[in-house]
């Protein structure tokens, strides 16, 4: 076995020099050709050459969440920057793939609409097919075949030495691994999912119309767009037909997603209510919902009425005005941090967002801030984990027409927030608004992006949409802009008429437009339509407040821009007075104008945003207006009328939400600079307010790209991409600007270089373990690209000569080159003013850089080249191109850079040396690679660059060593980077000269001065990061010698070779029998342990062969005399028959059959179960199993059995037929319990499946029994849990039966069936389980006399919780013999205690003690898989309302299938045939515990008629018409009974229904049932112990109350009024009779009690009683005395024969 040095733990005293010189490497390139040519070319060709896709570069098509990219509207001519946008947000990621690094899979699971709740268990047989079988596993006749067969297949294509058994790398200490960054999206923030479920008021007259927002209190701001919605009816639909034009399906939806970036517990969901415009102030529309109820409809009927009416006018003549009616409020967060919590909301907690949680619990994300504030929030709530919650608002503020403002909502937030209520002075309405809100992790069917885009997945039909609500963050994003969007926010705020003289403009509203011409026809559809109407509106109306004359206003109104803006676009504002109230004769508009304003959209030029105080003009609108602002409008004839002379008096803000335009001064003078270049330009250029001649457009480009680094950080991160890409292409592209060549080259590369600096100082963005931004990492490995376009011209349109090409600078020489460089060296890093000491590594630097002035003297032109003079010579040089070379161009800029641009290029050498190989990538892909031999794909000149580069890093990091310890972590990173970058190289370039660079940094890095560990460490991670290269062992063999071994990353592959020599020899013995036990056992121990190591897919072939030889020759050995080490040896091989690895998962395959074939004789009980644990460990712990591999290994097993001819006729097919079944049970039903953990009855069910799974592994079902135990515990479900300890109590007593013999002991579980008769099943244990103490099964600590007390202990304490005292005492009689046993009397004494505390507790607690309560619940559809028509009983919490459970069912549900699932209302039978096949339905029943007669008799006692519950039943009434309800004479009533598969309490919460009984009753029978019920309440609540007064007192009031005395009366007047005609009704009629006597007799007894309960003020109300009493006697008398004589005639004798 290899063994892994600790090198930590060793001090080995070896002197080592403190410099070497390394050794000449080869040159790899040639030394190939000389082999090639020499002969032996297939061995060179298969080592030096790399694979074919060694080097890929790829298009990967953008992942888009919509079903088409948002884009602008088409036909539309687009400017530069605009198309750029476009493009640069739509084309593919380009990447260049080295040494197999593949990109992540952009691929994501798509929404399986036909997905079932569960998925039925596989059938192994017809699900799958088999994996390949073993060639020849059965076929062997004696043993020396099967081990001449194994050592010829050992010997196949085997190397001569075993190389590399090295450990796989521990990831944190991996250098080598470079991590892949995240590919670019569209930032989102924590998503949540809110439904509106309800909106209602005590009256429901008109419609309403609701908007959702959220707001931040801490900031002061509002954090997301509007939502609106609203859930009118039909007929209020139809009361606003005449001005709805169309009804858009997008505007119907009722569901929105909410983002939010920074969570903070200060951030409300505000909801803001309006109504169709009407007259009268807000408190007088609200009144009548303030004074009135729906309910009181005898009261209020004709009042409402009226209200409906003037509802219907007022929308028909006013239906496009809205007005303010109310708002309310809920903390979302803490809705979301208390949303584990199961409660309502209460009113008084309403406006704190406590909410009700129901069943379901259901970031390289953007970089977050790194303060406090935004910390908080985060460890306090999880934001995608909390439970899907609902919240329910009783409260709504009425809206104040002068509290209107944001600023005012945020005054009203605080005072909630700071007396946690509202205050007296906010008037309320009484009201309910019921939302839902869940956690988001993928996106729901028919979701609509902000841009109502469709969202996949698509819906498969017509649903209510979810869209999405754009967010508002509170604070910057830096996540760059990845698609387009193009969006404009316009907030009217505050108008001030109120020095105007005029009478009129006192219901004011504003219409506004966006218009892109001044003619009325120019008015553009582009703004987003609301709910319940067109998708996009030409115009809107803010709401109106009454009777104002300086309205406050919150109207958001959205638009999407045009993509391109011209300086006629503009917005128009209309204002209006609105007459609320039509007068006589009047048939005109309620419109009366009163002014206009505008604002121009674009001001130079630039979009407008931000705040702007307008002034209005009354009358007309001036001429050409829209090419001024308002403000500055041009004198006109006849002049202008202007309100409060031309003063602004309307103020309103502009927000601009774009991935277009860049709303920065310094990004958007770059962006036009850089289009200028493009041509298609007229100069003078306007950039804002300036003028710029064509021949100063250099100089102002310049200075533009100097000043990129003044840009706020935030938009220039969001157009990060766009901006490195312009300023490549101005290093590339040679700019040639009025005839002149545009030095721009080295001013672009140092803009980058600050950037880069920038974007790696600023403590907001994140880095990866390398210290790369993440930013500037994802966008080199997905977004960079060269660009191929030909070169730009220039405005001026004169191109450069085409015979050749200059740079952008020209290469200074040598000399030059080395005093800049030194004379950067010798400036302070700080101040690069203040002169630094000399030392000796500048000294080097001046050397690097003097001895590459001796190589090439003169200056170095390099970029211009004459292709006609220059044709290619043989030897690959230098390439001419009339195209300069990025990579060249960018290695040249490193080289010359100097002072603060050279340090931190250097500081940051990672991000230019991976842009230098994505750029050389792209350059050779775009070779033919096999006519381009490596050494001619670069030239010499750029090779001389890169040596410089190499060698002046290096210089760096020793510079760092020695200087500046405190940068020890910076010289790491560089290193790091370098050797990336060399690692890189191999891949490119002339293998040889990346050898010599390596050869070149070993030599300089052995001449610092630094300390010795420090230099060690540095130079084994570089190289480490090297051999990790994929071909380094190839790379490595020219280095070595046959007798000396290959350098390698792996300690001591010398004394790995030897040892591979060596294991031949245990081997052999193991297989030259007779061996020892302990030689089996210990070559057992070396193969499992192989097994357990990472492994070569023919290594583990030859592995298993090996124990598969092992288990025909010695199994008896190993299964009887190593059973520790057979359970081992069952779970490797089971391990690796999950492996996705086709080989390795047909070998164990084969190895695990043969292991059950070769026990059967003896052990495969033993077998049996030790596979049957592994399986439970490797299912339920193992983080790398594959379910679906695993699942076809158990196929391949069962197609052994079935194919082994020889054990046909034996039980082995059989049995292990039925193991993998059980198997296959287990592996599915685990799993699924990952997918059900927040569906509490189906968690139950998949652990109560696994723990049957295991009835013959008493160990794992004891287990799992615990476990469940645990859960019911978690949910107080005490009972239930208390019933899992039972049954494995039981369990434990039926193995002690087996051990010991003692009359003290539970003789099995039988003992426990007065507890429970479903304990029994613990008795259902498999006939071939050996006994427990040979087996070394129930091994553990409950196994035992104590672990069985310790159980039951448990069980009753939890019966104690749960209220069930009665079933205490029944455990403890199991436990008191066991310590009288034992003369435990300390035990005993306690036990007595517990008891009397169980019996005090019945006695006291009587009949107030609450049980279960019950429900059927019926499934129907096949969306429900293994549910679809299965019924349920559910046993749920005392005092459960149907509408808890079915509120709960639906939330849960609604998740799984959203708009699918639908809830029957009724208990009527199920007709599949009316069922939709698309939907799942869900049938929700309450059910009582149903006795027969005889049953009543021994459930005297309200705990026996709750507990061992099987039957139940429920009623459903119906008439022969179909209806449910008739009148009395026409109502019948169906009593369904169902049985239970077992009975209840159980060790679950819901059991299967088995047994359906219907049996229908007449509409007289159905009046005796309901008789004798009201007979018996009455009979008992006067008859008991302790009379409770009120309740009798109600009961009294339902029988002979005045206000309900009909009840009785009128059903004997429908049945006993007459006698029956059919004499079949006789005894129906006489009993019902006979029934009225006794409740008449009772009602008697129960007036009578009542007398001696009542107090002195209600003497009264008893005499009240007793006159209705009388007069229902009375009543009643008539038909009571009158009998039926056919039933009292004498019966006559019989006379028979005597």
């Amino acid at each position: 076995m290899p063994i892994h040095p600790e090198w930590h733990t060793y001090t080995i005293n070896v002197s080592i020099p403190q410099s070497y010189d390394a050794v000449e490497p080869l040159d790899l390139e040639e030394f190939l050709m000389s082999q090639l040519r020499s002969g032996d070319s297939a061995l060179m060709q298969e080592l030096g050459d790399f694979p074919d896709d060694d080097l890929e570069v790829e298009l990967v098509e953008k992942e888009c969440r919509t079903v088409r990219h948002s884009v602008p509207e088409e036909g539309v001519e687009l400017d530069s920057h605009v198309r750029d946008c476009v493009q640069s947000y739509t084309q593919p990621w380009l990447m260049s793939l080295l040494l197999q690094v593949k990109s992540p899979s952009l691929a994501v699971l798509s929404d399986d609409s036909s997905r079932t709740l569960t998925s039925s268990d596989f059938d192994l047989r017809s699900g799958l097919t088999p994996d390949p079988r073993v060639e020849g596993l059965l076929h062997f006749s004696n043993h020396d075949d099967l081990d001449r067969f194994n050592q010829e297949a050992r010997q196949v294509n085997r190397h001569p030495e075993l190389f590399a058994l090295y450990p796989p790398a521990d990831e944190e200490d991996a250098v080598e691994i470079r991590p892949i960054p995240d590919c670019p999206k569209e930032h989102m923030g924590d998503r949540i999912i809110i439904r509106c479920q309800a909106i209602k008021f005590e009256i429901d007259v008109e419609p309403l119309f609701a908007t959702l927002a959220l707001y931040d209190l801490r900031e002061k701001k509002k954090i997301s767009e509007n939502f609106y919605c609203d859930l009118n009816s039909d007929q209020f639909k139809g009361f606003l037909k005449p001005h709805t034009p169309q009804t858009d399906h997008s505007t119907l939806s009722r569901a929105a997603i909410f983002s939010i970036t920074y969570p903070s517990p200060d951030i409300y969901l505000v909801i803001k209510i309006e109504k169709v415009l009407q007259q009268g102030e807000i408190s007088d529309c609200a009144e009548p919902y303030m004074v009135m109820k729906e309910t009181d409809s005898a009261k209020n009927k004709e009042k409402l009425e009226k209200l409906r009416n003037q509802s219907e006018m007022f929308c028909q003549r006013l239906g496009r005005y809205r007005m303010p009616f109310a708002w309310a409020t809920v903390n979302i967060m803490n809705v979301i941090s208390t949303a584990t919590l199961d409660r309502d909301t209460t009113d008084s907690d309403s406006l704190n967002g406590v909410c009700k949680s129901s069943s379901l619990e259901k970031r390289g994300q953007l970089p977050r801030r790194n303060s406090e504030r935004f910390g908080t929030m985060e460890d306090q709530c999880n934001m995608s984990a909390f439970k899907p919650a609902t919240i329910t608002i009783s409260t709504f503020c009425k809206q104040e027409g002068d509290r209107l403002s944001d600023e005012d909502l945020f005054k009203f937030l605080a005072d909630i927030k700071k007396f946690s209520s509202l205050q007296r002075r906010i008037k309320t309405i009484p009201g309910t608004i019921r939302l839902d809100v869940t956690p988001v992790h993928d996106n729901p069917v028919a979701c609509l992006s902000t841009e109502l885009i469709p969202v996949k997945p698509l819906a498969e039909k017509n649903v209510r949409p979810v869209k999405e609500v754009l967010e508002f963050p509170s604070s910057e994003v830096y996540v760059p802009h990845s698609t387009y969007r193009n969006l404009l926010y316009v907030y009217p705020q505050r108008l001030n008429f109120v020095n105007r003289l005029t009478s009129g403009g006192r219901n004011i509203t504003i219409k506004i437009q966006f218009m892109s011409g001044e003619d009325p026809s120019c008015v553009m559809p582009v703004i987003f339509g609301k709910s319940n109407g067109p998708e996009f509106v030409q115009e809107v109306y803010t709401p109106v407040t009454y009777h104002n004359k300086s309205p406050d206003f919150y109207e958001e109104v959205k638009m999407v821009l045009p993509a391109r803006l011209t300086e006629r676009h503009h917005l128009l504002f209309t204002f209006y007075h609105i007459s609320c109230q039509q007068k006589q004769n009047q048939t005109g508009a309620s419109e009366t104008l009163i002014g206009y304003s505008w604002l121009p959209i674009l001001s130079t030029d630039r979009l407008q945003t931000g705040q702007y105080c307008l002034p209005i003009a009354l009358d007309r609108l001036p001429v050409n207006y829209s090419l001024h602002s308002p403000e500055r409008i041009t004198p006109q004839v006849p002049p202008v009328k202007w309100m409060e002379s031309h003063k602004g008096v309307f103020n309103l803000e502009i927000q601009a939400v774009s991935s277009v335009h860049t709303q920065d001064n310094h990004l958007e003078r770059f962006f036009t600079l850089c289009h200028a270049l493009e041509g298609g330009v007229t100069f003078p250029l306007r950039v804002r307010e300036e003028k710029i001649p064509e021949n100063k457009l250099e100089h102002e480009l310049k200075l533009s790209i100097i000043s990129l680094s003044s840009s706020r950080l935030e938009p220039l991160v969001l157009y990060l991409h766009l901006v490195l890409d312009k300023l490549f292409t101005l290093i590339m592209q040679p700019m040639v600007i009025a005839g002149q060549t545009a030095n721009l080259a080295q001013i672009a590369f140092e803009s980058v270089v600050s950037i880069v600096n920038s974007l790696h100082n600023s403590q907001e963005l994140a880095r990866d373990q390398q210290g790369r931004n993440g930013l500037l990492a994802t966008y080199l490995y997905w977004v960079f690209r060269l660009n191929h376009r030909t070169r730009c011209h220039g405005p001026g349109g004169v191109g450069p000569p085409t015979e050749g090409r200059y740079s952008t600078m020209g290469r200074a020489s040598a000399t030059t080159v080395g005093t800049m460089l030194l004379q950067s060296r010798l400036r302070s890093s700080s101040n690069p003013d203040i002169p630094a000491p000399h030392s000796a590594e500048d000294t080097e630097v001046k050397n690097i850089l003097s001895a590459k002035g001796q190589n090439n003297p003169g200056s170095r032109m390099s970029t211009y080249v004459d292709v006609s003079s220059h044709p290619q010579s043989s030897t690959g040089g230098t390439r001419p191109s009339n195209r300069k070379q990025f990579h060249e161009e960018l290695a040249l800029q490193i080289v010359v850079s100097t002072g603060v641009c050279r340090e931190n290029a250097y500081k940051y050498a990672w991000f230019f040396f991976e842009l230098l190989v994505k750029s050389m990538a792209q350059h050779v892909s775009q070779l033919e690679k096999q006519d381009v031999p490596r050494r001619s794909r670069f030239s010499d000149r750029f090779k001389d660059d890169v040596t410089t580069i190499v060698s002046v890093v290096t210089a760096e990091i020793g510079t760092i060593l020695v200087k500046q310890q405190k940068e020890l972590e910076q010289a790491e990173k560089v290193n790091i980077s370098l050797a990336f970058f060399l690692y890189d190289l191999l891949s490119l370039m002339d293998r040889g000269f990346v050898f010599i660079l390596v050869k070149n940094y070993c030599n300089q890095m052995s001449t610092k001065t630094v300390s010795m560990p420090t230099l060690i460490s540095m130079r084994l991670e570089f190289l480490r990061i090297l051999c990790s290269h994929e071909h380094y062992l190839n790379l490595s063999l020219y280095f070595s010698s046959p007798a000396s071994a290959p350098v390698s990353p792996c300690p001591s592959i010398s004394s790995q070779v030897s040892l591979a020599r060596s294991l031949s020899s245990p081997v052999s013995l193991a297989l030259s029998p007779p061996p020892s036990r302990s030689v089996v056992g210990g070559v057992l121990r070396v193969l499992l342990h192989c097994l357990t190591c990472n492994q070569s897919t023919t290594f583990l072939s030859h592995c298993f062969s090996t124990l598969r030889a092992l288990v025909v020759k010695f199994g008896d050995l190993l299964f009887e005399e190593e059973a520790e080490q057979c359970a081992d040896l069952c779970q490797k091989v089971l391990q690796h028959c999950s492996s996705p690895v086709d080989g390795n998962r047909s070998q164990a395959c084969a190895t695990l059959y043969l292991i059950m074939r070769y026990s059967f004789s003896s052990n495969f009980s033993r077998v049996k179960m030790q596979v049957t644990m592994s399986l439970a460990s490797l299912v339920g712990k193992s983080s790398d199993f594959h379910e679906e591999y695993l699942r076809r290994s158990l196929r391949t097993i069962l197609a052994y059995a079935e194919e082994d001819t020889e054990m046909q006729n034996t039980p082995l097919p059989s049995q292990v037929d039925e193991l993998l079944r059980n198997l296959n049970s287990i592996l599915s039903d685990t799993v699924k319990m990952r997918e059900f953990q927040e569906d509490p009855e189906m968690l139950m069910d998949l652990m109560y499946r696994i723990a049957k799974g295991y009835q013959t592994s008493p160990d794992l079902r004891l287990t799992w029994l615990q476990n469940m135990a645990e859960k019911h515990k978690n949910r107080k479900c005490f009972t239930e849990s208390a019933m899992c300890l039972v049954h494995a109590a039981a369990l434990v007593a039926e193995y002690l039966s087996m051990l010991e013999d003692h009359k003290y002991l539970p003789v099995g579980s039988v003992t426990f069936q007065n507890i429970s008769p479903n304990v029994l099943e613990e008795s259902a244990v498999s006939d071939d389980i050996l006994s427990p103490d040979e087996d070394g099964v129930c091994s553990g600590q409950y196994f035992t006399t104590s672990g069985l007390v310790g159980l039951l202990k448990q069980a009753a304490e939890l019966f104690s919780n749960g209220g069930l005292y009665e079933t205490v005492n029944e455990v403890y009689k199991i436990i008191m013999p066991v310590l009288e046993a034992h003369r435990d009397f300390r035990e005993l004494v306690s036990t007595h205690e517990k008891l009397q505390r169980a019996f005090d507790n019945i006695i006291q607690k009587g009949h107030k003690r609450m049980f279960g309560t019950y429900f059927r619940v019926g499934f129907y559809g096949a969306k429900f898989g293994d549910l679809d028509e299965q019924e349920f009983v559910y046993k749920e919490p005392g005092i459960t309302h149907l509408p808890e459970i079915s509120h709960r069912l639906e939330n849960f549900y609604s998740q799984c299938f959203g708009d699918a699932l639908e809830m029957i209302k009724d208990s009527k039978d199920i007709d599949r045939s009316k069922l939709d096949a698309n939907k799942a339905y869900i049938q929700i029943t309450y059910v009582e515990p149903f006795f027969d007669d005889y049953e009543m008799k021994d459930r005297l006692t309200n705990f026996e008629k709750n507990f061992n519950l099987r039957r139940f039943m429920y009623t459903t009434p119906f008439t022969k018409a179909g209806r449910p309800r008739g009148e009395l004479n026409e109502q019948y009533k169906r009593k369904t009974i169902l049985t239970t598969m077992h009975t209840f309490p159980y060790i679950k919460t819901r059991i299967n229904v088995i047994q359906k009984e219907e049996f229908d009753l007449t509409p007289i029978e159905v009046a005796i049932e309901d008789m004798q019920k009201k007979t018996r309440e009455l009979a008992v609540a006067t008859h008991r112990e302790q009379p409770d007064a009120k309740m009798l007192q109600m009961l009294l009031q339902g029988s002979v109350g005045a206000t309900v005395n009909q009840g009785p009366l009128e059903v004997a007047q429908v049945f006993l009024n007459e006698i029956p005609a059919d004499p079949k009704l006789f005894r129906h009629h006489n009993k019902l009779r006979l029934c009225f006597k006794e409740f008449i007799m009772r009602c008697g007894e129960a007036v009578e009690k009542n007398k001696h309960l009542i107090t002195l003020d209600q003497k009264e109300y008893q005499q009240e009683l007793k006159k209705n009493y009388n007069r229902l006697r009375e009543n009643l008398r008539p038909m009571l005395e009158r009998k039926i004589p056919e039933l009292y005639k004498p019966i006559k004798p019989r006379l028979g024969n005597r």
